[in-house]
């Protein structure tokens, strides 16, 4: 077992080292084509950090492991959320929650529509028809996301990253991104495989190993991005680079139905995914609750959404790791 882990661990550090690089040079590549901050921050920052859930639930469905790769989206998106807020942790002032663009709003109502369509379908799986070898939800969640990425462009513009090498000539910065990319793709293919034996060894299963261990390896770019932003003051960008990549997420797992050629994705994983994505539906609801009236007291420079979010978290740990 002692390769898998070193294989694991050695995984998640090359998707910390490229995820987090990723992100700056997206971030260069959207201030040099002017395109809207937040429509190129929904699009390109989230695409960046989430390219590990991306290529580590696409191979897992090509090596038959459809718990591994729904277990690290629902996983993934529950963490996300915990991550922001946490967040207020690097805010000194107040909460970096304060004063968000109300296209956020938006964004956190889709994004928990996704989610109860994700968990309508895993539970309804076996029952509803199906559309050749994929489920009836799945062309709905890529709708929704399309539908959320071209309403992004009449959101207020939000704060960046400061560019990381502004000396580099735009054609440079292109390649860093795609050889930062090839990184995280390598790392993110060959995740599954460690994690599923590392499943097999602990005898912990691949629905709480994908859920947990897997999706905090591939949430690690998120975390350094969210910290980064804050500390920046940039919350917008904080916030919208959580919610685009909790939407791309929710695009993936309909992506990840469409390649899982074996027959319906949703069918073929345990019920006990509709635990990762109920605690998703949860945060996000709270999250929007904070939005319409974000409190101004804080212990530990933590606002009750982020100990609440937490608690709910370790609950939906506890739960899956009884039910594995």
């Amino acid at each position: 077992m002692v390769p898998a882990i070193l294989g694991f661990l050695a995984c998640t550090a090359a998707i910390v080292w490229a995820g987090t690089r990723l992100t700056a040079y997206a971030d260069m590549i959207a201030e040099r084509t002017r395109l809207g901050r937040v429509w190129a921050g929904m699009l390109l920052l989230a695409v960046a950090t989430s390219l590990p859930e991306l290529l580590n639930s696409t191979s897992a469905a090509v090596l038959d492991l459809p718990d591994i790769a729904v277990g690290d989206l629902a996983g993934s998106n529950a963490l996300n959320l915990v991550i922001l807020g946490l967040a207020d942790v690097f805010s000194r002032h107040r909460s970096c929650l304060h004063n968000l663009d109300r296209f956020h709003f938006r964004s956190a109502s889709i994004v928990g529509l996704m989610s109860a369509f994700a968990f309508v379908a895993l539970m309804a799986g076996r029952v509803i028809p199906q559309l050749g070898w994929i489920s009836p939800i799945t062309p709905v969640l890529l709708a929704l996301y399309v539908c959320c990425l071209r309403k992004a462009d009449r959101a207020s513009e939000t704060a960046v990253l400061s560019p990381v090498a502004p000396h580099l000539s735009f054609t440079a910065v292109v390649t860093r991104y795609a050889l930062l990319a090839l990184v995280v793709i390598i790392a993110a293919v060959l995740l599954p495989r460690w994690g599923s034996q590392i499943a097999v060894h602990t005898g912990l299963g691949n629905t709480f190993v994908g859920t947990t261990m897997i999706a905090a390896a591939t949430s690690l770019p998120e975390l350094v991005t969210v910290v980064a932003a804050v500390r920046l003051g940039a919350a917008e960008m904080a916030v919208g680079g959580i919610l685009g990549s909790n939407l791309f997420n929710l695009a993936i797992l309909g992506l990840v139905d469409v390649v899982y050629w074996r027959g319906n994705l949703f069918a073929a994983v345990e019920h006990a995914h509709a635990i990762p994505l109920l605690t998703g539906v949860v945060l996000v609801a709270l999250f929007t609750v904070v939005m319409a009236n974000c409190p101004r007291g804080r212990f530990l420079r933590i606002t009750w959404f982020g100990w609440v979010a937490l608690a709910v978290y370790v609950t939906n740990a506890v739960c899956l790791y009884f039910v594995r």
